[in-house]
């Protein structure tokens, strides 16, 4: 799985092929074949893989409860942007294939799905019921703050200083629930 991690990230699923993966990782094709039905397959176990650290990477059981909100948002938003950073290249060529495979589009809406619930149970956490807001929809906005910040100096090499950015974003997000 490490060659064709290796690989997908270099070149994309559509330019890679089977025999290069099986080639790199040092197997013959027909024990590739073993494995794996195809290359899509092996991609999407491996994508599968790297989106469940976008849960497991950044959300901690029970840590809320010995933090104040905002120190909470600023470790939840950190450890986002470190996620984004592993596997980095990977990353950005499933985005790509994101656009124009379901399959894609559905493991990147799962695990989404997953962070908004666990979003919209940390704002009930700190005391945000839902009176004229929609947590759901909340939830949503705060995720997506994130992840577009987090895209924009990941992949984007913006030139603000990572921390100045994660303490702004910071900041705009506490205010943004706070005042809800």
């Amino acid at each position: 799985m490490d060659a064709a991690l290796e690989l997908f990230s270099e070149k994309g699923l559509e330019k890679t092929s089977s025999n290069e993966i099986a080639k790199r990782a040092g197997v013959s094709i027909g024990t590739f074949y073993r494995y794996f039905s195809d290359k899509r397959d092996l991609f999407l176990e491996i994508l599968q893989a790297h989106l469940e650290s976008f849960v497991t990477g950044v959300y901690i059981p029970g840590e809320a409860g010995s933090l104040s909100m905002r120190e909470h948002i600023r470790r939840l938003t950190a450890r986002a942007f470190g996620v984004f950073d592993s596997q980095r290249d990977f990353h950005r060529q499933a985005l790509v294939t994101k656009f124009i495979d379901a399959d894609v589009r559905r493991l990147f809406a799962d695990v989404e799905n997953r962070q908004l619930a666990i979003i919209t149970e940390l704002l009930v956490f700190y005391g945000k019921t839902p009176g004229t807001r929609n947590l759901a929809v909340v939830a949503k906005v705060v995720h997506g703050a994130v992840e577009n910040a987090a895209h924009a100096v990941t992949f984007l090499s913006s030139p603000i200083d990572r921390d100045s950015f994660i303490d702004e974003l910071t900041e705009m997000i506490h205010c943004y629930i706070t005042n809800i």
